[in-house]
């Protein structure tokens, strides 16, 4: 997702990878030992974020960085060993 969808929120990023592996909500609130309620409700903004060991647990579960569920920029390597910055705003 990197570059798509930076107007996400996390739950709404944690929704995005969940179904693009294929998972329903119950089977991974089940791996990560947690109620399907609390996962929709994280999904949906209605439950405020998990603490960073849960987003932790839930990014090894759904096999994405950290980073990516946050929704922080990233560095992209590049040709020729340089690293540069995906752009801050598209071109009018």
């Amino acid at each position: 997702m990197r570059g798509l969808g930076d107007h996400l929120t996390i739950g709404e990023r944690i929704a995005f990878y969940r179904k693009r592996r294929g998972q329903t909500q119950e089977v991974l609130a089940g791996l990560v030992g947690r109620s399907t309620d609390w996962l929709a409700k994280i999904e949906t903004g209605r439950r405020n974020l998990p603490r960073i060991d849960m987003l932790t647990e839930l990014s090894r579960v759904l096999r994405v960085p950290l980073g990516d569920l946050l929704g922080q920029t990233v560095l992209w390597k590049t040709s020729g060993n340089r690293m540069t910055f995906p752009p801050y705003a598209t071109p009018l």
